[in-house]
Formats: structure tokens, C-alpha cells, sequence
């Protein structure tokens, strides 16, 4: 049998109850962190239900993907017995339907990734580190699908240690579990999964584990390298993971804690005064503004496949007013960029190094939860140009696209911020305060040696107590 409308619609109720259900486990995780917070039994159960949820519902979604892609086939195979006006049209509604439920996923996993931080928020060097594998895109439902949820949903520890699954998250990108020592409170092992089926109808499930070096182990003084295990795909993850476990430090590395300036609260402010159906927008700087609009209330089902924003022109009218308010008189390089807060278009996350998850930010959380349901559009728009010019005003070079090239030195040094547009994305997407760039670079300048030529790396991570 075909997949219908009804089928699409009962499968978004379950996934919207299950999300709302991860959602209040996640206020009360955020709870816990408050000092002399002691969680009940309830809380505690459904801390660790929420794995179980979230990546049932991931699951029963990526099935129903894969009957639509058989039934695709199945369809463009027989394209001759069917009428033509048919055949186009349902092509368009399973293909919509394949988006709708890569949305909701996509969705799915913005909430994994607040749960799975929760856990590495200390241990956050090595959450660094899994971005330094490519983004995990799985839109399968298959056995080794099948056999991640049911090791999830069995295995809760190992060695004493809280299992925590990677695949209802898009941060956690090597392996497929992390286990956190609730002692140490770091990751002290990561697992990798291997399913098969016997002759039967069973599922035989093995892991490999490998285990976090302790730091005093001198064997963690340079990365592992083996040519046997590059020869192999598997071989290369488990090497990927000994390494992201073996993290080696950089040489002269010094950390530097500065005040993590940030427009939480003037969002914060956006989203409250904004009503259903309404637009505001909000200028925080000389060279940024938020936009924000609130839709209509609706159903999961809806807001993905059939609610369209009807504010839409006095959204764009309204940005193009505020955006002109950037614009910066004296500088030949105006660009206007625009961001949106947590996903992106298709609801894809903004993640990245030195971030952390929206959910944690500090915004009153009933606030928040507009913004994930996607019952809310908060974008950002933002000229450079005053940040570019307050820098090179500092005796710098800019390289940056929306920067013109300069050439000149400062008592005989020649001073160069390179990939000044990596900070561009934490300004618009992760609410940076332009003034946080300008004190990395100050504090930079006082443990950075000015008698020879140096080369220092900024590596920004957001902090929030």
C-alpha cells in the first residue's frame, strides 16, 4: 500500500508529542545545573528515556523515508501504466513529503544536540574535535539503524559509564556512543557498532571500544598513525576515534577567559514582545539588527508542510528599512549579510567549533521553544564594515571579503587578522557581540611577543555560566 497523507500526518503527531516530551526533559536537565538543585526519580528517568524517544522517532521517520524512496522507484519502473498528470503529481507529493520528514529529523537532532552537550559541555576540547569530521548526513533506516536503537535502548552504561547515542545528535561525529563518567564528568570511552542478522530473525550486535588515555600517559604525546588500519573504511573510523581520544595539546598554547559578550538578552527581549502573527525588529549595534516573526499557531504537520508566512512582504519590507539604518556613511565596503538563528533554510544546524547549542544560551526557555518547534524566525542582518573599520582603526589588516586590502606596519610590525569572517558566523547565527572580537584581539596583544615574527591561532569557545 501506498503512503498517504493520513499516514504522514499520524507519524508528525508522534514525532511532535515525543519532541515536546524531550523538551521539558531538557528545561529540567537545564534545572539541574542550578545550584543545590537535586533531581527527583521522574526527572532522573526521563533524563535518560529521552535517548529512547528521540531516536525512535528518528527512526520510524527515516522507515517511512525508505518506503517512499521504494515506492519512487516502484513508480518511475511502471511510469508507462499510469496517467501522465498522476505520475507528476505523485512524484511531487512524495518528494514533499521526503523533505518534510528530512525537516522534522533535522529538528529531531537540534534537540540531541542540546541533550548530548549537556554531558560534553565539560569536556569541550573534545567536542571540538568532532567537528573536525565532516557533517554525518544518515537518512537510512536499516539494520545498523535498527540495531543503534536497540543498543540505546538496552544498553544504558557500560563499565558504570552513561551511554550517550550519537545518531539523535549532528555534533557528536566520530563513533557511534560516547560513554561519560559521571565521577570525572568527561567521556571516558567511545564505541563503534557493528550489526549483522544470524540465520534467524536476531540481531547480533558487537562493539568496539576504545578507551581515553589518561593525560599523564606518555603515549599521548603525538597522533596514531597505522597503515594497516588506513587500508579499511572501518579502520580509518577507529583510528579517527583513538585519535580524537588521544587529543594531542598545541605547543605554547595559552588560554585566555574573557567576558562573553553576547545579545542573548536583546533576542531574549525580540521574541517576547513579538506576537502571533506579528514582526519586530530590533537594532543592537551600528552594524546589527534582529528580525523576528512569530507564525500563526499550528499543528507539527502544518508549519512544515502547509503553513506559509503570511508577514512575509512586511518581513522583507522591514528588513530592507532596518538594513539601510547599517549602513555605514564613510566606508566604501558596505555588505549586508543575513542569518537566522539556530537552523538554516531546510532546518539544517548552524553548529560549529567554539559554539554552544541555542538552548543553552542564557534565554528564558518558554522563549526558546518557539524558536525549535519552528514556531518562530528570528534572522539576523549585519554589516561588517563597522567591525572591519574598528579593528584596522587598531593597527590591523582585515582579510576579509568585505574588506578593501591595506598594506601597512605599526611601529615596524605588520599586524594581520587572516580569516576574519569565521567570526561573521558566531555574530549572526550564535548572538556575538562584535565588542567580544575586539577584546579577543586586545588580550591577544598582551601575551603575544612583538621582537620576532609570530603567528598566534584565535580559537574562541562560548561559555555561558
Amino acid at each position: 500500500m501506498g503512503i498517504t497523507t493520513k499516514e504522514i500526518k499520524f507519524e508528525f503527531k508522534l514525532a511532535e508529542s515525543a519532541l515536546n516530551f524531550c523538551w521539558t526533559t531538557l528545561t529540567k536537565m537545564h534545572d539541574m545545573l542550578t545550584p543545590h538543585t537535586v533531581p527527583n526519580t521522574t526527572d532522573v528517568i526521563n533524563l535518560i528515556s529521552f535517548q529512547d524517544q528521540l531516536a525512535t522517532t528518528i527512526f520510524r521517520l527515516q522507515s517511512i523515508r525508505e518506503r517512499i524512496i521504494i515506492q519512487e522507484k516502484k513508480i518511475i519502473e511502471n511510469k508507462r501504466n499510469y496517467n501522465q498528470d498522476w505520475f507528476v503529481k505523485r512524484l511531487r507529493l512524495l518528494s514533499k513529503f521526503k523533505d518534510g520528514i528530512d525537516k522534522v529529523v533535522n529538528i529531531s537532532k537540534s534537540f540531541g544536540d542540546a541533550y548530548a552537550y549537556f554531558f560534553y559541555k565539560f569536556d569541550l576540547e573534545l567536542l571540538s574535535n568532532h567537528y573536525s569530521h565532516k557533517r554525518i548526513v544518515n537518512n537510512c533506516a536499516g539494520i545498523g539503524e535498527l540495531g543503534e536503537l536497540q543498543f540505546i535502548k538496552k544498553i544504558k552504561h557500560v563499565n558504570g559509564n552513561f551511554t550517550i547515542f550519537h545518531g539523535i545528535t549532528n555534533i557528536l561525529r566520530f563513533g557511534d556512543f560516547s560513554f561519560f563518567d559521571f565521577k570525572t564528568l568527561r567521556i571516558a570511552e567511545i564505541g563503534e557498532l557493528k550489526t549483522k542478522k544470524d540465520d534467524g530473525n536476531k540481531l547480533i550486535l558487537s562493539i568496539k571500544m576504545l578507551k581515553r588515555p589518561l593525560e599523564t600517559d606518555p603515549k599521548r604525546t603525538s597522533l596514531i598513525k597505522d597503515i594497516e588500519l588506513q587500508k579499511t573504511k572501518k579502520g580509518r573510523q577507529l583510528l579517527g576515534i583513538a585519535n580524537l581520544l588521544n587529543h594531542v595539546k598545541e605547543e605554547n598554547s595559552k588560554q585566555a577567559s574573557l567576558s562573553n559578550k553576547h545579545y542573548g538578552d536583546s533576542v531574549q527581549e525580540l521574541i517576547s514582545v513579538t506576537k502571533n502573527g506579528m514582526v519586530k525588529t530590533a537594532q543592537v549595534s551600528p552594524g546589527l539588527a534582529f528580525v523576528c516573526v512569530k507564525l500563526n499557531k499550528a499543528n507539527l504537520y502544518n508549519r512544515i508542510f502547509n503553513q506559509k508566512i503570511k508577514q512575509a512582504d512586511k518581513m522583507v519590507n522591514d528588513s530592507a528599512e532596518i538594513a539601510l539604518k547599517l549602513v555605514k556613511k564613510d566606508s566604501p565596503n558596505n555588505s549586508i549579510i543575513l542569518g537566522q538563528l539556530l537552523y538554516d533554510i531546510d532546518y539544517t544546524d548552524k553548529n560549529g567549533p567554539g559554539t554552544v547549542p541555542l538552548f543553552w544560551h542564557p534565554i528564558k526557555k518558554d522563549l526558546l521553544k518557539h524558536l525549535y518547534f519552528g514556531e518562530c524566525i528570528v534572522m539576523s542582518i549585519f554589516n561588517p564594515t563597522h567591525l572591519v573599520m574598528e579593528i584596522e582603526e587598531m593597527g590591523y589588516v582585515v582579510e576579509s571579503k568585505y574588506a578593501t586590502r591595506k598594506d601597512y606596519t605599526d611601529n615596524g610590525i605588520r599586524k594581520t587578522l587572516e580569516k576574519f569572517d569565521l567570526f561573521i558566523s558566531k555574530i549572526i547565527n550564535f548572538l556575538m557581540a562584535e565588542s567580544f572580537v575586539v577584546s579577543s584581539l586586545k588580550e591577544i596583544e598582551k601575551i603575544m611577543p612583538t621582537d620576532k615574527e609570530t603567528r598566534s591561532f584565535i580559537h574562541t569557545q562560548q561559555h555561558f555560566n
